[in-house]
């Protein structure tokens, strides 16, 4: 008996410890910006640059972006619009701990013009209204030889207030069918490695390739699929997706020249910026701005382009 009792005497002291609650996810809106500020043009003196990070410092100003994501910018472009943004707009949230830059050219490596970006390299960027953690940067491991001047990469990083992820890259337009293929499923697959991890993420960057071209099929999902864009087996959005003018499936043009290509024959888009379709908790919104001009003189041959879409987060 007294056995029994004992039993039964310690069964009481065991503290009861109560099932915690599966955290619950919230409805927050994000908004997304992104432009590849010299694509194919020469990049500009040091008085073309300062209007060319006038030009985007305002755009964010405007926007007010949770994630700006920039292609081909002179570190010295992007050392100057970081400090614009810590010193001029209660924009960024952590005024030391929002931007990260990977270098993908060197100044050198372009012969006709060696003294562009004021002897400092080129790069993708990133910018972020919330504090960043420890970035991750991939360098993608297909190359072309015609393309051998610049290392292509993909720049991640980690908000520290919500589980969301920012990533931006630049995909190479040569030999796109082995090569821009190659670089689009490894990006894919990082962005996948994240997001089951428990990240959401938000992936911008010029692809190279318009949404209708097969190589893009595994990222959009079968829910964006349209005359203009079919075919699709991914799990993906992007965020002109949903538009219904002037191209369902496709979105507005993202390039400066050629205002009649695309599928609906409205202009050629290719810079994206894609999240997870089961992340979406209400409406999505894109928008390709008008050519931006430095001085009289189109400071690009892409637009800005920015977007936004309420994400259910943890």
């Amino acid at each position: 008996m007294r056995s029994i009792l004992a039993v039964f005497a310690a069964i009481l002291v065991v503290p009861v410890v109560a099932p915690q609650p599966a955290r619950a996810e919230s409805t927050v809106r994000l908004t997304a910006m992104h432009w590849n500020v010299s694509g194919g043009w020469k990049y500009r003196t040091a008085g073309a640059s300062d209007l060319l990070v006038a030009k985007i410092f305002d755009t964010i100003d405007a926007v007010q972006p949770d994630f700006v994501a920039l292609n081909e910018v002179c570190q010295s472009q992007y050392a100057a619009l970081t400090s614009r943004l810590q010193n001029e707009t209660g924009w960024p949230q952590d005024k030391g701990n929002f931007v990260r830059f990977q270098a993908t050219r060197n100044a050198t490596a372009s012969p006709d013009n060696p003294d562009v970006c004021n002897g400092k390299p080129v790069g993708i960027a990133l910018l972020s209204r919330q504090p960043l953690g420890t970035a991750n940067r991939f360098k993608l491991a297909e190359q072309s030889a015609l393309d051998a001047d610049e290392k292509r990469h993909l720049l991640c990083a980690p908000t520290t207030t919500m589980r969301v992820r920012y990533c931006v890259t630049h995909i190479s337009p040569m030999e796109f069918s082995r090569v821009g293929k190659a670089q689009v499923n490894e990006v894919l697959a990082h962005v996948e490695d994240f997001e089951a991890a428990g990240d959401v993420v938000l992936t911008a960057g010029d692809f190279n390739a318009t949404p209708e071209w097969p190589e893009l099929n595994v990222w959009y999902s079968p829910k964006v699929n349209t005359p203009a864009n079919g075919g699709n087996i991914g799990a993906y959005r992007e965020m002109d997706d949903a538009d219904p003018r002037p191209c369902p499936g496709y979105g507005e043009a993202t390039t400066v020249g050629n205002t009649t290509g695309g599928p609906c024959k409205t202009g050629t888009k290719i810079d994206l910026i894609f999240f997870r379709d089961d992340h979406l908790g209400g409406q999505m919104f894109g928008d390709s701005l008008p050519p931006s001009y430095c001085g009289g003189v189109l400071c690009s041959d892409h637009r800005i382009f920015y977007g936004w879409a309420d994400l259910n987060i943890l």
